[in-house]
């Protein structure tokens, strides 16, 4: 667990932000220049605060008023960059063993070729950055910073220069590490659609300051309306390929099972499924005499509403984001705890490689 109170003032901006993260993935995210970023470097030491304390497991990392500052090579925090900031010069296995060669060996505890074979790069090792796509470059990043045995992982807008289906294959990498290995993460985007799909607790940021602290789903209007770059909502879900036709797959998603256009991938593959929420239809009775070929029933488990924009959560054993109006929202007379029917067509679903 990490705790902090920390205030800077540098270069005309200004953030004051206070919290305390749990051992699970946490995200902080909010438009630019909201003080994601520097939080971040706050926490992991290459930016000394004006004021305040941060404290690792009980541990005091920095404390103006103690003046404790324990620099950033002897905090155990290990930090994912947006461009992974590779050694060019060394190739993959090299760039992962780094960190873990300047150990002390009893601080060990996670093998560097265990992490490469876990995380998909075992037939890499021996290439240089610029061999590697986008994905990879980002995977041996995760894998150099696991490698140290860090007591919390810091990631700071890992996927923002990647296309979508590498941001579904490293957000289903990222999930399996929690998993696996147990370690606290905190994620630094502006994308909703990644934080809702990776995080149980959100910060959400504006102007250095803290504007709310929830449940990401809880946190998205909230984020629509703070405006800046946040993105329109994808729910990016994880997925295992069912049977094919000639024309649609189906992917079973939790206990859902949609239809998609055809892909040529096996029976049990693992897959990452994106689907925009403007692209669900919300209706209170089954529709019929519709070519849409996704229709099953959830029900409204939270809805938000603001200045005509609304966004409604719907449990259908695993959980929607659905965008609608708030007209349509009033005339079919949805509210929490309704029954209702989620509808789209197999050509708006977006199937990855996981």
């Amino acid at each position: 667990m990490i705790s902090f109170d920390v205030k800077l003032d540098r270069n005309g901006f200004s953030l004051d932000v206070a919290g305390e993260f749990s051992d699970g993935i946490t995200a902080i995210f909010g438009p630019s220049g909201a003080g994601k970023s520097s939080l971040l470097s706050c926490l992991a030491g290459s930016i000394r605060p004006t004021s305040g304390y941060v404290d690792l497991d009980e541990h005091t990392l920095y404390s103006s008023e103690q003046k404790i500052w324990v620099p950033t090579e002897k905090r155990r925090i290990g930090t994912v960059y947006q461009d992974g900031a590779l050694f060019p010069h060394l190739n993959v296995r090299r760039n992962i063993e780094f960190g873990w060669k300047l150990l002390d060996p009893a601080d060990r505890r996670l093998v560097p070729l265990d992490i490469a074979e876990f995380l998909g790069l075992g037939h890499l090792l021996d290439r240089k950055p610029n061999e590697l796509s986008g994905g990879e470059r980002q995977r041996v990043a995760i894998a150099r910073a696991l490698a140290t045995s860090p007591q919390l992982l810091l990631l700071d807008e890992p996927l923002a220069s990647l296309d979508a289906a590498r941001r579904g294959s490293i957000l289903n990498y990222l999930k399996r590490v929690h998993a696996e290995f147990g370690i606290p993460m905190v994620y630094v985007s502006h994308s909703i659609s990644e934080v809702v799909s990776i995080a149980s607790k959100a910060m959400l940021l504006r102007d250095g300051k803290v504007e709310g602290f929830d449940r990401p789903s809880a946190l998205l209007l909230r984020a629509a309306a703070a405006g800046g770059d946040i993105d329109s909502f994808e729910n990016i879900l994880d997925g295992v390929i069912g049977e094919s036709t000639d024309q649609l797959t189906t992917v079973k998603i939790g206990e859902v099972e949609i239809s998609t256009r055809h892909q040529n991938k096996n029976p049990g593959e693992t897959v990452v499924v994106s689907l925009g929420a403007n692209q669900i239809i919300l209706a209170a009775d089954r529709p019929t005499n519709i070519s849409a070929r996704n229709i099953f029933g959830g029900r409204v488990s939270e809805v938000w509403s603001k200045q005509g924009k609304v966004f409604a959560e719907v449990d259908a054993g695993e959980k929607f984001i659905v965008e609608l109006t708030e007209n349509a929202l009033n005339e079919l007379g949805i509210s929490v705890g309704s029954d209702v029917f989620l509808v789209f067509k197999s050509s708006s679903v977006e199937v990855f490689d996981a």
